[in-house]
């Protein structure tokens, strides 16, 4: 018997059947043993015959029949009699190539070139043969720069190894419904891919679950003296315009103007007196040089109450003598726009965008950068996105996107190297990349498309982006057509599993009813980067996640471990910290 020879596992004892249909989505095989039926599970890995003795298709079993026919339908003579057809359904995911001998190694790859015949055999893969079909994916994943997440249900000694390159280069998706293990997931990842020397990813943390990660770098973005600033002049002109500016007011015009005029005027005046090297006449609103804000409310309240010479004076009256006035272009018009950015300005929530003591030089944006960019000192960079505002948190992820996508844009390498790559991290995506925009602001819908150029060009530029969300359903098919990995754990509702299926190719649609089975922890894995689309069970993060599903019965009945300390609360409330 040659080594590594898979046909030699391939005997009627372990054959279920003959094909019965074939179509580019699954194979129907019919099983006349009631005996091997009975044996039949969802998810079996079964070896179907391809083109020739070394080439066999590789399938999951994802459906097992057994029908009652009346003998009239099955033209019997003896009436009143029964017997039983019995099928099982196959999706194809891959083909096993035998290339057994000294010194040679089978292989598997997911493309399908040929399809099975009908009435040719179909093998259940047993323990030996299920062993080879693995190590050849494990081998071919292994081959290049591997993310090892965990183990196939199938056979627990096979490591469930993804391809790095692909899963990032080429976008992912990690779904599943709340409590099915999304947060160790990528708590998992996060850990792997510190191992590498030159990792960078940055998170988006919208609840604090990953702020206690020892490994990486902790960004709050608020008004605290270690908290990271968004000064205004970071926002481009549509996102000051959204909001501050209501466009349904009759003086929006005036609002708007009277904006631009200042923060360009002011853009301009600091280039000239600081940036010699850059023409001022290449400055835009939207230009990242610092402006103040504080001067800019200044400005808009001179304006509001602006009165202009005409030229004349009185020569009668009380005023005989005076100058005359006349209002100027924005008297009483500004009101409600001043109000509206002293209201934000005295809030010390919004203090992380107009606490400007450390914020009015040009060389802020560099350091903020090297911050959420850098990776010199930490791989995995967590922003903590709890303590901004919700009418804000769309507009500061949608900036903090923009400007690592315009700073990797304007890279410029040198001959023979490339952007230094990273990879987004978008917790809670569902909620700036919601599908339905006929809510958003427009300054949101800007960040959504930031989103969008990065899932259609971002690899490029060396950007990755992983998605993490509870509600499929709910994200912004645009963006979610361009990730072509996804890992799906436990989901339920029939919405969300139809978005899931949106995103599989035909031939994968079927494994889409799995995911209801799935147990916490528990996971399909279909993408790119993924050789074998097959139930994993998923490695648990060494340092675990503040995402744990509080035990309210038990917690009711022992009290432990628990805080409830409403004196606290109420004053982090008016101090609008939890420090």
């Amino acid at each position: 018997m040659a080594d590594n020879n898979i046909n030699e596992y391939l005997t009627d004892a372990s054959c279920i059947g003959v094909v019965e249909n074939v179509d580019t989505r699954k194979v129907v095989v019919g099983v006349e043993n009631e005996a091997v039926l009975n044996t039949l599970k969802i998810n079996d890995i079964v070896i179907l015959s391809g083109s020739n003795s070394d080439e066999k298709l590789i399938g999951i079993l994802t459906k097992v029949t057994k029908k009652k026919l009346d003998f009239d339908e099955a033209e019997q003579e003896e009436e009143g009699a029964f017997h039983s057809s019995n099928c099982c359904v196959i999706n194809l995911v891959g083909s096993f190539y035998n290339k057994y001998g000294a010194g040679k190694e089978n292989k598997f790859k997911r493309a399908i070139n040929t399809y099975p015949e009908i009435n040719s055999k179909v093998y259940q893969a047993h323990e030996t043969a299920m062993q080879m079909i693995m190590n050849a994916v494990s081998s071919k994943a292994a081959d290049s720069k591997s993310l090892e997440i965990g183990h196939f249900a199938s056979n627990k000694d096979v490591a469930a190894i993804l391809d790095g390159n692909r899963f990032f280069q080429r976008h992912a998706c990690i779904v599943g419904s709340t409590g099915s293990g999304k947060s160790y997931t990528v708590a998992g990842i996060l850990e792997k891919a510190d191992q590498l020397s030159h990792a960078n990813m940055i998170v988006f943390d919208l609840h604090g679950e990953y702020n206690e990660l020892s490994y990486a770098d902790q960004i709050k973005i608020c008004d605290e003296p270690d908290g990271l600033h968004i000064p205004l002049w970071f926002f481009n002109y549509e996102e000051i315009h959204s909001l501050f500016v209501e466009s349904s007011e009759g003086a929006s015009t005036n609002q708007r103007a009277a904006i631009i005029n200042y923060i360009l005027h002011k853009k301009k005046n600091y280039i000239k007196d600081n940036m010699k090297s850059v023409s001022e006449e290449i400055v835009t609103a939207d230009t990242p040089v610092p402006f103040s804000a504080r001067k800019l409310i200044e400005y808009l309240e001179d304006q509001n109450i602006l009165e202009i010479g005409t030229g004349e004076i009185y020569k009668s009256g009380d005023n005989k003598g005076q100058a005359k006035t006349k209002r100027g272009q924005y008297y009483d018009k500004l009101t409600n726009l001043i109000t509206r950015l002293r209201t934000k300005m005295d809030d010390k929530k919004y203090g992380f965008v107009f606490n400007e003591d450390n914020t009015t030089k040009a060389d802020y944006l560099n350091q903020f950068a090297a911050r959420i960019m850098g990776n010199d000192n930490y791989r995995i960079k967590v922003i903590d996105l709890s303590e901004v505002p919700s009418d804000m948190l769309a507009i500061v992820i949608g900036i903090v996107t923009r400007l690592v996508y315009d700073i990797q844009f304007w890279m410029s390498p040198a001959k023979d190297e490339v952007r230094h790559p990273l990879v987004l991290v978008c917790d809670e995506a569902h909620i700036y990349m919601a599908n339905d925009m006929s809510k958003m602001k427009a300054a949101e819908k800007k960040s959504l498309e930031i989103f969008g150029k990065i899932a259609k060009e971002g690899r490029k530029y060396g950007i990755g982006l992983l998605i993490i969300s509870q509600r499929p359903a709910e994200l912004n098919t645009t963006i979610m057509s361009q990730c072509n990995n996804i890992v799906s754990l436990k989901v339920t509702n029939d919405r969300d599993k139809s978005a899931v299926a949106a995103m599989l190719t035909d031939s994968l649609v079927g494994i889409v009813e799995m995911l209801p089975n799935l147990d916490v922890g528990e996971c399909i894995v279909v993408g790119d980067a993924i050789m074998l689309p097959s139930k994993i069970i998923l490695d648990k993060p060494k340092e675990k996640p503040k995402s744990a599903t509080i035990d309210f019965w038990d917690r009711w009945c022992d009290g432990k471990q628990t805080v409830f300390d409403i004196d606290g609360a109420t004053l982090n409330l008016i101090k609008q910290s939890r420090g």
